[in-house]
């Protein structure tokens, strides 16, 4: 049982060829197109008591929208591509409304905004979609959506905001995406099983939000950062195989949200990034992360910091100077065993023990990590 909020926003109001003939009884009667394609709408859904005022006397100016409840499962109906004129439509919070997205949904030409989250909604994101000239909003988050995403989405011209969140989309993020045309974008991909590198055609475009969290990305997304952009929101988090070097990495001066958990991300937290004012959360937890966390404005406690490699300050409870010093550690010790394994104590300099061989590759592999994330400022 799910409560739906609006079946077709302004529906009756949105209906250019509504008018009928002038004066009389009969001014406001709507075309017979426009009738037609409603009853179907009201006989698909099995008459629901909801739609009482829907009664066939051929005067849909005077029927209302639906809010209330159905019992499914129910299909979206396939008669609401026959509504030429419809602008927005809007089906959500409906645990019931249930199947795929009839591709006569393409038929919708002048469809500006579609709304299908928080339903139970099936099978792959048809590509005609990206026929949908007038699309500027698209939210089919929280369904059950799978399959890759369609890249013939980037080619609608006035999209400002894509919602494509929880569901079960795979495959990876379309090249294509890095051609979106209105600037600043919201591009919501999270809590899928996107896949692969994250295309450097993203860096191109100016994303107001981006949320990539949850997915199986992989590889270096810098790309999505950004001195000169508009981004606010930015979460890459929990996608745990992200890998690249934080330290010379610029960010947008309009930042809200940094959320970069649970990934591979290393180098150190760049000082101008204390400067950004605007900055409310932050996440950096559980990364390969070293050096001293710089004094942010807005105070962040131990959480934001925590499980990485060689942080050190407060909040954390790590004291720097024994963190830097660890390098030196490690090369004292390396000089020492490299001295013992090739030095005066053995017999044959051209022969090695393996296991001291291990041992000392070993420690040149922890001292070059350690380097590799301090070293870079």
């Amino acid at each position: 049982m799910g409560t739906l909020l609006i079946l077709i926003a302004s529906l009756l109001t949105l209906l250019s060829s509504s008018i009928g003939d002038p004066g009389g009884p009969g001014c406001n009667r709507c075309h017979p197109d426009d009738y037609n394609a409603l009853m179907k709408i009201y006989n698909s859904l099995n008459r629901p008591y909801i739609l009482a005022s829907w009664h066939p006397n051929g005067n849909c100016s005077s029927w209302k929208g639906i809010a209330g409840e159905f019992n499914g499962p129910v299909p979206i109906p396939a008669a609401i591509s026959n509504l030429p004129y419809l602008t927005s439509l809007t089906l959500r919070k409906l645990s019931n409304l249930t199947g795929p997205l009839p591709p006569s949904l393409a038929n919708l030409t002048r469809l500006q905004r579609l709304r299908l989250d928080y339903n139970n909604l099936t099978g792959p994101i048809p590509s005609s979609l990206g026929r949908l000239a007038s699309l500027n909003s698209i939210d089919l988050s929280h369904n059950q959506f799978t399959g890759q995403i369609p890249s013939s989405l980037s080619n609608l011209s006035n999209l400002r905001d894509l919602h494509l969140d929880h569901n079960n989309l795979s495959g990876q993020i379309p090249e294509s995406f890095g051609e979106f045309a209105v600037s600043p974008m919201y591009l919501y991909l999270s809590h899928n099983q996107l896949s692969g590198a994250v295309p450097a055609a993203l860096g191109k475009v100016d994303f107001a939000r981006i949320d990539l969290s949850r997915n199986r990305l992989v590889g270096d997304s810098r790309v999505l950062f950004g001195g000169g952009k508009s981004t606010d929101t930015l979460d890459i988090s929990r996608n745990y195989e992200l890998e690249f070097d934080l330290s010379n990495v610029a960010f947008s001066k309009k930042l809200v949200s940094l959320d970069i958990n649970h990934n591979k991300i290393y180098g150190r937290l760049p000082t101008k990034m204390s400067e950004i004012e605007s900055l409310q959360f932050l996440n950096v937890s559980y990364n390969k992360l070293c050096g001293e966390i710089p004094g942010f404005r807005h105070g962040f406690d131990s959480s934001s910091f925590v499980h990485n490699k060689c942080l050190c300050g407060p909040p954390l409870p790590t004291n720097c100077d024994s963190t830097l010093r660890e390098p030196q550690k490690l090369s004292s010790k390396l000089a020492q065993e490299l001295s013992q394994g090739f030095g005066k104590g053995n017999r044959d300099p051209q022969r090695v023990d393996s296991n001291v061989f291990q041992n000392l590759m070993g420690q040149v592999a922890e001292l070059l990590n350690i380097l590799r994330a301090q070293v870079a400022a």
